[in-house]
């Protein structure tokens, strides 16, 4: 029973009471998707032939929306919440829910590689595509029940200037071509997409923030939470395109990054948009 309270009070607590993240969670929940993601799912993958690149995350983004619209049913009480993995509630919230949708995209990728070589057709239309009809009832649904489009359309106004200012500033004004490349491209957006719904979510409707990181900057300067991430993933990408040769993994640790800002960008946009707060 001791041992029960105790993982409630590191891992249940803040599913319980909307709370926010504590540092083990940080550590624990870190130490493993590195270890699943570096030394299970990319040796797999890489074996296989899978080559990490734009397309490839392309064909992601559906999978990643669909986490974040269950994710949103949670925050609009449409789905139950649990710190149990044997109850449905674990799996459709922040860890479990990672779990969920790996299974479910990793499933549908090993579908999509076989029926893309039965009919004839490309693998990452056919992935995408199958992504895009599981998710499409769920996004539909909530963004017919959008209360703040306003909040919305300033998130996505502040996603194109700012992404916009940054490529034209470091390839028109500066020799790296950091911003030659549209997975980095794509890298920058995704986290953009969660600095800004963040901001603006926090600043003019007064939803909370479960991360005490990014609410520390929010509380010192509110949009300094947009320029930090900024400049941290700007960082991120010059030392991947530097550090690592292996053209696969430098894209497979992007994309990482790519996954981890469209995972909660998407699902802070669509919790603005149906007006629920966490």
């Amino acid at each position: 029973m001791e041992i029960w309270e105790t993982l409630f009070d590191l891992f249940g607590k803040r599913i319980a009471e909307y709370g926010q993240y504590g540092p083990v969670e940080y550590l624990v929940y870190g130490l493993i998707m590195f270890a699943v993601a570096f030394f299970v799912i990319y040796p797999i993958l890489d074996r296989k032939g899978v080559k990490f690149d734009y397309r490839f995350m392309i064909s992601l983004l559906p999978y990643i929306l669909l986490g974040a619209a269950l994710r949103v049913l949670g925050d609009m009480r449409l789905l139950p919440r649990s710190f149990s993995p044997l109850e449905l509630g674990y799996w459709v919230i922040t860890p479990g829910i990672y779990v969920s949708i790996a299974v479910v995209t990793i499933a549908c990728f090993f579908i999509a590689r076989a029926l893309s070589q039965r009919i004839g057709r490309d693998f990452h239309r056919v992935f995408a595509g199958l992504g895009v009809v599981i998710a499409a009832p769920i996004v539909v649904f909530e963004i017919v029940n959008f209360l703040a489009w306003g909040g919305v359309a300033i998130v996505l106004a502040l996603i194109a200037v700012l992404l916009g200012t940054v490529v034209l500033l470091l390839n028109k004004f500066t020799k790296s071509r950091l911003m030659k490349s549209k997975l980095n491209i794509l890298v920058l957006a995704s986290q953009l997409l969660d600095g800004n719904a963040t901001f603006v979510s926090i600043q003019f409707f007064r939803c909370g923030e479960q991360h005490p990181l990014s609410e520390f900057f929010l509380k010192l300067f509110p949009f300094s939470f947009v320029l930090v991430k900024i400049a941290l993933v700007l960082v991120i990408l010059h030392y991947v395109d530097k550090e690592i040769e292996n053209e696969n993994l430098r894209n497979f640790v992007k994309i990482i990054v790519a996954i981890l800002g469209f995972a909660t960008g998407l699902r802070d946009l669509l919790t603005l948009g149906v007006g629920t707060c966490l």
